[in-house]
């Protein structure tokens, strides 16, 4: 052994002595060195791949009979072994079992991602001097720790985040496999058979990756699932995985019949008998109990929800960035819980069934009339929550005797969930086959020939049943075929009574080919839906919720409870949705959870609102009721708010049904808004005409894709990059703050040339939005001359042009002639330019802002006509006036109030506004700056703050000194004008 040692160590030495050897280099010695030591124990087979240097695997693999037993990742001579060892690569090398990493002179060792002996080095190395010295008392002891390390047997895993670790690793190899075998492999392949069957009978747009993702992380957990069920503890394989799925989960035990059978792919089968020897040393039963001692923040209380739990730690080391959408999106406990309670609640009280969920009262055609869904189930929270609701209530009526033959006979028949999702279908037949068990069900124990199962099916809420074509003959598709048909019957043939869940929310919709929600694109009187883009009626939680009202409706009675994102309360868009919810319930409940972060919701007394999940869209939990006979014409509908911390929601939400203070709504006017407001001020706005109605030709302006690159201070900074300078554009980027644009429209993301082009000549154009985003106070609104950048508002900016040019150059007014003829009968003789003043006037009303600004919080802002003459003129003269100073016109932005006493670098470095003064920098300030310029608000955001701080490291010329001083009186003079508006409005 000392000979090999001695050999190696000077080859690599002459190598190292030149400094243009790699790691690369080291390569070949060190494969002779790995085949000397493990000739001993009759290893033949040492593969290395160049490719491994990208960090995909490690560098070697030795296999005994064609079996991994030991992964060595090399680095070059001189890399610092602690880096790597902290390095994101080494993270991903928890999914080897056993691990050597080295620099060629020094080892260590690593099991499962767990250091496992002390580090031996055989040699040292002088990076300078390009030498190295040899320790040749160490040669013996490297040998034998490496032979000693990979054939030893394995240690008990002792804790549930070390196995979550290794579960993970070993997830990221099987994904990163699958992967590879996509790029090498033919379609006969057996895992491509699988992947083609899932695209064709479930998934339809399902990407290689994502199937990668979907294949590992099944694969895994199921495992996971498998050996949790294991009553012989001292031995596990996939064959025995295999026998131990339990009844509950007939399409997990096919799945397993693939990974067991002979043509299971071979460079997966190493991985999952890795996986599987860790888990021979694992007793995950007691494992879990940790996560019974955890709530779902992680406290040391009474757990709730194990399994979750879990899967949380196991996907913080598999797919970080999964883990956080998946917690997104994992409904919290307490929503889950108020939405059960609610239901049994409403099922007792009004429609009289005595048991609420758990009643087994049976139709004529001898099925259970308490039928329920979940058609989002995901990791099956809500199912699991209403189990534990039944299961209570029996015992709080003494009948636990009975429970064993209740869920048999009347639980299971009548408790139905779909989810697409491989993996979380998986963990949701876990998780409720644990429930039950909790409570004494022990059927699932059952082998794969028995009869129980759960009904948790793989299936396309959305979709009709699947085709069954051409892949019957393959055991897997047959399994898929089989969830699809049992869950048509779901949809077709069971008279689903209750709806609950947490449905997708996505705006751009995994499920295109569904049509059902078409329904919802009407206008109130059932017409077609007048909007241009309507698209937001497609985000995937509006279809479940028509796929719900739907199943309801087939029924003749039952509940809708869900939460999803609360758009569809309050956008004009949905107002064909809300029609038609009212149409077919009786009740509607509302509670609103608000938390709309892109909105800057606030609680009414101005403390924060939080999200009850780590997402940006506000949420609302929707109650629906249908009885069979309707016995009001008029639908009834409630609604209640919830704002403040997530902690204090969550507190809230433990109130019952029946004691939140719901408050009685009657939404009137043409958007039949879900919200409480003032029906006589409603009525008085409505009479008025909206902005979007009086100028028909607008859009939302130009959104560039890459501001950086498209849109910069200066046209010179175009000249230095050769940009065509007739591309070249002034624009509105926000108030006060015009740039320039390299404006093609063949290469920014949204041009809006059919409205953008008639600021290419002389006109006037109007800016506003659709809503405030939630802002405290209405500001959104300003004046353009040229083009306009789709954020110059918070939101989405739209722009009217005053005038409309043909290709001669001839223009005519951009105006609706009904609406001015109106105008006209109160106003007289007017001029394009005397309407746009006079509505710029109306919208700088602070009475207007104030008395309307729920109302502007919804829609496109409406201006009520004006009175008489007298009004209209006196209106149109200070519109005229603050136009001109917001275009920075008027002699008087001219004339400064402020003052720039200091010299110096004129940089931009930190600013500050203390006693009148603007900093800039240490030294240099604005003096004489009035608190009303400096915190005022126009267009959305505060000018005087927002110009210099988006200029922070900027240089100020000059002409950027005196515009900020014109920016400044223009907004004293406009927050006086505004005043002047007031007294005449």
């Amino acid at each position: 052994m000392k000979d090999i040692f001695n050999t190696y160590i000077q080859s690599i030495s002459e190598k190292f002595s030149h400094k243009e050897t790699s790691e690369m280099g080291y390569r070949t010695d060190f494969e002779i060195l790995l085949k000397g030591i493990f000739e001993s124990i009759n290893v033949r087979r040492i593969d290395h791949d160049a490719r491994a240097k990208q960090g995909n695997k490690p560098d070697f693999v030795v296999l005994k009979n064609d079996v991994p037993i030991l992964y060595i990742e090399a680095k070059d001579i001189g890399i610092s072994l602690d880096k790597i060892e902290k390095s994101e690569q080494m993270t991903r090398y928890f999914g080897y079992s056993n691990l050597v990493l080295t620099d060629y002179l020094e080892f260590r060792f690593y099991r499962n991602g767990i250091r496992y002996e002390e580090p031996i080095k055989i040699a040292n190395y002088d990076l300078k001097n390009r030498s190295i010295a040899l320790i040749v008392s160490n040669y013996e002891r490297a040998a034998t720790t490496i032979i000693d390390f990979a054939t030893s047997h394995k240690e008990p895993i002792k804790k549930g985040e070390h196995l979550a670790k290794i579960m993970g690793g070993k997830g990221q190899r099987i994904r990163d496999n699958v992967v590879e075998l996509f790029r090498i492999r033919d379609k006969n392949d057996e895992i491509i058979k699988v992947y083609e069957t899932i695209k064709k009978l479930l998934i339809h747009d399902l990407s290689p990756e994502t199937f990668a993702d979907m294949y590992a992380q099944t694969l895994v957990y199921g495992l996971f699932v498998a050996r949790y069920y294991d009553e012989t503890p001292a031995n596990f394989s996939r064959r025995e995985a295999q026998e131990l799925i339990p009844a509950s989960n007939p399409f997990l035990g096919h799945f397993f019949d693939h990974i067991a059978g002979r043509n299971f792919e071979k460079r997966l089968s190493f991985i999952v008998d890795e996986l599987c020897e860790v888990f021979s040393h694992s007793d995950v039963k007691v494992l879990m109990t940790h996560y019974f001692k955890l709530d779902l923040f992680g406290n040391k209380n009474e757990g709730p929800d194990p399994v979750i739990h879990f899967y949380e730690d196991f996907l913080k080391e598999y797919d970080p960035e999964l883990r956080k959408r998946m917690g997104a999106y994992y409904t919290p406990l307490p929503i889950v819980n108020f939405i059960i309670r609610s239901v049994d609640q409403i099922l007792r009280k009004d429609f009289g069934l005595a048991q609420g969920l758990g009643d087994t009262t049976k139709l004529t055609n001898g099925k259970h009339k308490v039928q329920i869904l979940d058609p989002a189930t995901g990791t099956g929270t809500f199912l699991s929550a209403t189990i534990d609701n039944i299961y209570n209530n029996l015992r709080t009526r003494k009948q636990d005797g009975s429970w064993v033959s209740y869920v048999h006979h009347d639980l299971l028949p009548r408790l139905h969930g779909f989810e697409l999702m491989m993996s979380p279908y998986t963990i949701a037949h876990l998780k409720i086959s644990l429930k039950l068990q909790e409570t004494g069900f022990k059927y699932f124990n059952e082998t794969k020939s028995g009869k129980t199962r759960l009904g948790v099916y793989l299936t396309n809420s959305l979709e009709d049943a699947a085709k069954q074509q051409n892949l019957l003959a393959f055991d897997f598709g047959a399994a898929i075929a089989e969830e699809a048909k049992k869950a048509a019957v779901i949809k077709n043939d069971t008279p689903i009574m209750v709806v609950i869940g947490n449905p997708p929310y996505s705006g751009e919709s995994s499920n295109a080919f569904y049509t059902g929600h078409d329904v919802y694109k009407v206008e109130p009187t059932g017409g077609k839906l007048q909007e241009r883009n309507s698209k937001w009626l497609n985000d995937d939680y509006v279809k479940f919720i028509r796929f719900a009202e739907n199943m309801i409706d087939k029924t003749g009675e039952g509940v809708v409870a869900m939460i999803t994102a609360h758009g569809y309360l309050d956008n004009p868009t949905f107002r064909g949705m809300r029609w038609h919810l009212m149409q077919t319930f009786d009740e509607i409940r509302v509670l609103d959870l608000h938390g709309n972060v892109k909105k800057r919701e606030k609680a009414p007394d101005g403390s924060k609102d939080e999200n009850v999940f780590d997402i940006q869209q506000g949420v609302a939990i929707l109650i629906a009721i249908k009885h069979k006979d309707r016995r009001d014409k008029d639908v009834k509908i409630f609604r209640a708010d919830c704002f403040g911390t997530r902690e204090n929601k969550f507190k809230y939400l433990e109130n019952s049904f029946e004691e939140i203070k719901w408050e009685n709504i009657s939404p009137t006017g043409v958007n039949l808004e879900w919200v409480v407001r003032d029906n006589e001020i409603a009525e008085i706005y409505e009479q008025g005409f909206s902005v979007a109605e009086i100028f028909p030709i607008n859009s939302v302006c130009i959104v560039s894709g890459k501001d950086d690159e498209f849109i910069k201070f200066s046209k010179e900074e175009f000249d230095k990059e050769g940009v065509d300078d007739s591309k070249v554009r002034e624009l509105i980027y926000r108030a006060f703050d015009t740039r320039y644009i390299n404006y093609d429209p063949q290469t920014i993301t949204r041009a809006r040339l059919k409205v953008m082009k008639e600021f290419f000549k002389e006109n006037l154009g109007l800016t506003f939005i659709r809503n405030d985003q939630g802002a405290e106070n209405f500001s959104h609104v300003f004046v353009s001359k040229v083009l306009v950048d789709g954020h110059l508002h918070p939101g989405l900016t739209y722009a009217a042009p005053l005038y409309l040019y043909d290709d001669t150059g001839s223009r005519v007014p951009n105006l609706n002639w009904i609406i001015v003829n109106k105008i006209k009968t109160g106003a007289g003789k007017t001029t394009p330019e005397d309407i746009f003043d006079y509505i710029y006037a109306v919208l700088h009303s602070p009475t207007y802002r104030e008395k309307y600004k729920e109302f502007l919080k919804i829609d496109f802002p409406r201006v009520p006509y004006p009175k008489d003459k007298k009004q209209f003129d006196a209106l149109v003269a200070l519109g005229h006036e603050i136009r001109e100073i917001h275009l920075l016109e008027s002699p008087k932005v001219g004339q400064f109030i402020t003052t720039y006493p200091i010299s110096g670098s004129d940089t931009i470095e930190k600013v500050s506004y203390k006693d009148g003064k603007v900093f800039i920098n240490s030294e240099q300030y604005f003096g004489n700056v009035p608190e009303v310029a400096w915190n005022f608000y126009i267009g959305g955001y505060q000018p005087a703050q927002k110009w210099l701080k988006d200029r922070k490291g900027r240089m100020l010329s000059n002409s950027d000194i005196e515009h900020y001083q014109k920016i400044i009186v223009a907004l004293v003079e406009t927050a006086r004008i505004m005043k002047e508006v007031d007294s005449i409005q």
